[in-house]
């Protein structure tokens, strides 16, 4: 996995065309599929992750707005597994998200890092 550190002043450039996000602000969480419009609202944030099958933008907040670029590579050992969301969140039905597996120096496998990599909406579900 290759880990890039974007700046806060290009987290808006780095957030497009990625296809889902779940964005928690102080006052509410936002998810969905699609563009943000008009924008994050950067002065609210707490936590947020933009995301596509491939990729994962994430922002939080420490010491001011941080973000974090994973972008997968070719070697990354990867298990999927849906997560069925809970029935307050009415329109989104299940989250599949990466476990990122490494080795230790006993060859033990853990899994080093979990992100989200799609949003599976009631109007997809099928």
């Amino acid at each position: 996995m290759l880990i890039e550190k974007i700046k806060k002043e290009n987290i808006d450039l780095h957030a497009k065309g990625l296809d889902y996000y779940i964005i928690y602000y102080f006052d509410r969480l936002e998810y969905g599929k699609g563009d943000l419009e008009p924008h994050i609202d950067m002065e609210n944030i707490y936590e947020a992750f933009l995301f596509d099958e491939k990729k994962c933008l994430h922002i939080y907040r420490e010491d001011g707005i941080q973000g974090i670029m994973y972008i997968d590579e070719e070697n990354d050992e990867i298990l999927f597994e849906e997560q069925i969301a809970k029935k307050a969140f009415k329109s989104l039905k299940k989250i599949i998200v990466k476990k990122y597996i490494k080795y230790d120096e006993d060859e033990q496998a853990y899994i080093e890092r979990v992100l989200p990599s799609k949003l599976i909406l009631s109007e997809e579900a099928s």
